[in-house]
């Protein structure tokens, strides 16, 4: 999910793509999959990318439409190296068969792998599709709601695919676990694509992945903050600034790349402090689009010592909740803060 466009909107998509050339042709790997939207749905251009193909004749580019670029195909983008299939087709790499499904509205992948299965049954093989994933830890696209081509778990108990790789989910993720793959966007294509972006490379030996990450022009991220009123919640705060920038993982010299968006949310005792030190603990970054740290959602509340115990052991029993939290269900963010509302009120956010 590249969504390259036409002329200078987003080089830095390109400089990100590049990148996954270099690494691509560095590594002795012949072939490099792109599992749909490769190209944004404004671009019409192509010559950009057949300049980049061009620049790395070693590797063979094997790609299928998307929901942003249903209509390439091998008549409107040229070169040797450029393979797009925009009908089901079967390919063997080292004796692994490779099913690649382009995107197409009102259907479903189960169908058109079964109009395939003679070539495949009883082999081990590798789905290549674009769309969402039925049955697994939901991680739907914000930007496009609604479902797109899905592929469901009786689709993987009937076909039975060695492993998936899946486009149109940006967040990169495997949300069964273990045989789907969504690779997601090579460069954060707006906030809400967070951390670092990369590619995955499949043995055809062992039918193992491994992950390589992406240099890119820009890292995104978002971090927002639930407060629980409590006479230690700046300093719990504080640790949690200090480890949520560790787990970026960034070198310092990558410092300069990135791009957040910083909210706290829930109840405090001193919201005045709480802002200083959210200034205060991403000092050094930019924000995106120039935002500052946002309290919106960040309610004052009474000192009472009453309410204060409660919400403590309220805390201590949504801990103790066996819940599987987010996907179908809420969120524990949204469970605390629905407590919270409850002990302390709708809140004023002053």
């Amino acid at each position: 999910d590249a969504h390259l466009s036409t002329g200078d909107a987003h080089p830095e998509r390109y400089r990100a793509l590049e990148d996954v050339f270099k690494r691509t042709d560095k590594a002795g790997i012949e072939n490099l999959i792109i599992a749909g939207d490769l190209f944004d749905k404004d671009s019409q251009n192509y010559s950009g990318f057949e300049d980049l193909c061009r620049r790395y004749p070693s590797v063979q580019l094997h790609i299928i439409p998307g929901n942003h670029d249903p209509n390439i195909t091998e008549k409107s983008i040229t070169g040797h190296t450029v393979h797009i299939y925009t009908v089901p087709t079967v390919l063997e790499f080292d004796s692994v068969p490779f099913l690649f499904i382009p995107y197409e509205e009102r259907t479903n992948m189960g169908e058109r792998i079964a109009h395939q299965e003679h070539d495949l049954d009883g082999r081990h093989w590798v789905l290549v599709g674009h769309g969402d994933f039925y049955g697994g830890v939901s991680e739907p696209n914000p930007l496009e709601p609604g479902t797109y081509m899905p592929l469901s778990k009786r689709d993987l108990r009937r076909f039975k695919p060695g492993k998936v790789f899946l486009g149109h989910i940006h967040k990169p993720h495997s949300p069964d676990g273990d045989i789907v793959n969504y690779v997601g966007s090579p460069c954060g294509l707006d906030i809400n694509e967070t951390g670092r972006r990369g590619f995955l490379v499949y043995d055809t030996t062992d039918g193992s992945i491994e992950r390589h990450n992406v240099e890119t022009d820009v890292l995104y991220f978002r971090e927002t903050f639930l407060v629980v009123p409590s006479d230690s919640e700046v300093p719990r705060l504080r640790m949690e600034i200090a480890e949520r920038i560790e787990f970026w993982d960034i070198a310092p010299s990558d410092h300069e790349k990135v791009q957040l968006r910083v909210e706290a949310k829930g109840y405090a005792k001193d919201r005045s402090a709480v802002l200083e030190l959210l200034t205060r603990g991403f000092e050094g970054f930019s924000y995106f689009k120039g935002e500052e740290p946002n309290i919106k959602e960040l309610s004052a509340c009474p000192a009472d010592d009453q309410l204060e115990a409660i919400s403590k052991r309220t805390m201590e029993l949504i801990e103790e909740l066996d819940w599987a939290f987010g996907g179908d269900e809420p969120t524990k963010e949204a469970v605390v803060l629905k407590a919270l509302t409850v002990i302390y009120g709708q809140g004023d956010g002053r």
